[in-house]
């Protein structure tokens, strides 16, 4: 019991106070890359606090409007108490590989209703983009998901994980692990696939009408949904090393998490913003590549 606490207080220290620290590496990284200084690593708090401090305005009397932010908070936070950091997960069971995909999605419809609440044309239109990237992203995850659950027989992710380090790598599972490090990048919102948000171009999209607490609200769910969705592709990578004690976990855990989190940050200095059309035909090829993983699992290789 106790050391479920343990994990449980873990996982979600981990996940809240870590991940602006992530955020603002990669906004550093970003600027070296763009051969710029940048801001502080500490930059993400500051903005956090800052947004705490202000007056949260709501300009409409929707209760799912108002309700939007807690529930991609609370979506985001939930999906942390799913994901090994570098040992079994506090709320671990057999299939909680499949309920944080459900997640996940639970998190990115708070986004939908955000937009579809606002009553502003900008946003209207980010929650449409939401729901298009979803109908093509979502089902390459799971997709890909369900070929490491099919190669390792087990819907849980600590089973996995510690499958993948003790078996090795099989044919499918490497096409399994690229369709996933595909849809990071869009479930991150970051570019190439930051279509939703695109300031530029909607201006902020589903969140252009939020303030305050509730816009620190939205801002501090992507950062902790990026954190966890990075442990999600570390616990695919596996276990490693095989046998390791927990401290080690403790220790690698967070450097793997960088290694993503960096890996997306560099994608997207790369490469520009897609249409929406170009981003829903590609992740069509994705889901064709996880689909084909799938099968080649099923006939057991």
């Amino acid at each position: 019991m106790m050391a479920t606490i343990g994990a449980a207080l873990y996982n979600l220290a981990f996940a809240m106070l870590l991940s602006p620290l992530y955020a603002g590496i990669t906004r550093k990284l970003r600027a070296r890359l763009h051969s710029r200084q940048g801001p502080s690593v500490l930059q993400p708090y500051y903005d956090l606090l800052k947004l705490m401090g202000k007056d949260d305005c709501q300009v409409s009397p929707d209760l799912l409007h108002r309700a939007a932010p807690m529930i991609v908070f609370t979506g985001a936070i939930a999906a942390a108490m799913l994901v090994p950091m570098g040992f079994r997960a506090p709320l671990d069971f057999g299939g909680d590989g499949l309920v944080l995909i459900y997640l996940l999605t639970f998190s990115a419809i708070g986004t939908v209703l955000a937009g579809l609440s606002s009553r502003n044309p900008f946003a209207a239109t980010g929650a449409s983009r939401e729901i298009m990237l979803l109908l093509v992203v979502e089902p390459v995850m799971a997709a890909a998901f369900f070929t490491f659950a099919a190669k390792m027989g087990s819907l849980g992710l600590w089973e996995i994980a510690t499958g993948v380090a003790e078996k090795g790598w099989a044919p499918s599972l490497v096409i399994a692990f690229i369709a996933a490090l595909l849809v990071i990048q869009a479930e991150s919102a970051k570019l190439p696939f930051d279509i939703v948000e695109a300031e530029t171009e909607i201006v902020g999209g589903p969140f252009l009408e939020y303030s305050g607490i509730s816009l620190a609200a939205f801002e501090w769910a992507m950062m902790i949904r990026r954190v966890v969705l990075a442990s999600l592709l570390a616990a695919l990578m596996g276990q490693w090393p095989v046998g390791a004690s927990p401290a080690v976990g403790l220790l690698l855990h967070p450097l793997k998490v960088l290694l993503v989190l960096c890996l997306v940050e560099v994608v997207a200095v790369l490469n520009p913003r897609v249409r929406i059309t170009q981003a829903m035909r590609f992740y069509e090829g994705a889901g064709a590549l996880a689909l084909a993983g799938l099968l080649t699992a099923v006939f057991g290789m």
